[in-house]
């Protein structure tokens, strides 16, 4: 439904004044930011009656923020990724709320995400599909880009917060996400 819907609203708004290229990223950016929209809110309203809101917030916020720029693990359909999603995000906020780390333990294992996430990047999904180099080496500037912010929220909050956990724990997992049975996109 959210890719027919994501369709429709690409060709009604493009039109004849794109290019088949153009109208397929729009299609790409509108189908993740539904997609994405309907898992954030459902996530965020389930962990905030468990009394999570803010935890969870920030959980989705770096993983909605990442995950379409730098790729990774996809389920078939969107039940299993949002049940996917929610089991993340429960074992992220458990280990927030049970370890910590040094100062120099989450830098170490922040860089080591972000040399992954740099190699790696991005993770071509087939069911979403991206084929033009251009795009491909954007959407890894972006996930790159991202990372690195959320990354110096991470050291920077380290001295005032535990919620530097989140951030550092859910890095670690867009990171280790990427490491699955999908291929790299050798563009």
């Amino acid at each position: 439904m959210v890719r027919k819907i994501s369709e429709k609203v690409v060709e009604f708004v493009a039109q004849d004044n794109y290019t088949k290229e153009e109208k397929e990223e729009m299609d790409y950016v509108l189908r993740t930011i539904l997609f994405e929209s309907i898992k954030l809110i459902s996530t965020i309203v389930i962990f905030s009656i468990l009394g999570y809101f803010i935890e969870s917030v920030i959980i989705i916020s770096v993983m909605s923020l990442s995950k379409p720029f730098i790729g990774g693990y996809h389920e078939d359909t969107q039940l299993k990724c949002f049940i996917a999603t929610m089991l993340l995000t429960a074992g992220i906020l458990i280990l927030s709320l049970n370890t910590s780390f040094t100062f120099l333990g989450n830098c170490i294992v922040l860089i080591i995400c972000i040399f992954c996430i740099y190699n790696q990047a991005p993770v071509i999904n087939p069911k979403m599909p991206i084929t033009h180099p251009h795009l491909i080496q954007k959407n890894r500037r972006k996930g790159l880009c991202n990372i690195i912010l959320f990354i110096l929220a991470s050291i920077i909050m380290y001295k005032y917060s535990n919620y530097y956990l989140l951030i550092t724990w859910t890095v670690m997992f867009q990171t280790l996400l990427m490491f699955n049975r999908l291929e790299k996109n050798k563009n």
